[in-house]
């Protein structure tokens, strides 16, 4: 789910709390496709509660809606980053609230075809 302003349409991600094109705080949720590129990404070592390192890319995804979105990526980046990506929803405990998208290893995968963007309301 992402965030729509009930005035102006403009779309922002999850998080945001007004709308910074008409000043409106009136946001409702609308559904995403989850299906984005990433813009930009970074491996980090994160340290385990055990003391042991853990590689994470970090990755901020433009979604095919339009807003920008800070994840992580699962899996191995590919050489050409605006490959599609999807988000993928995992059980347990996330508790830094960022989503989990993985690369899409089939660029004729149906579940990763571009949609079109949200259509503007009535």
């Amino acid at each position: 789910m992402i965030r729509r302003c009930a005035d102006c349409d403009r779309v922002f991600a999850p998080w945001a709390t007004g709308c910074s094109l008409c000043a409106s705080d009136g946001l409702e949720w609308v559904p995403s496709s989850g299906a984005g590129s990433i813009l930009s990404w970074r491996v980090v070592d994160r340290a385990c509660a055990r003391g042991e390192l853990t590689s994470l890319t970090i990755a901020i995804v433009e979604l095919d809606e339009g807003p920008w979105v800070y994840t992580f990526i699962e899996g191995n980046v590919p050489l050409l980053p605006s490959r599609p990506v999807r988000v993928q929803f995992q059980p347990g405990p996330r508790h830094d609230g960022f989503p989990v998208f993985a690369v899409c290893a089939d660029p004729r995968h149906l579940g990763c075809q571009r949609v079109s963007p949200i259509p503007a309301r009535d």
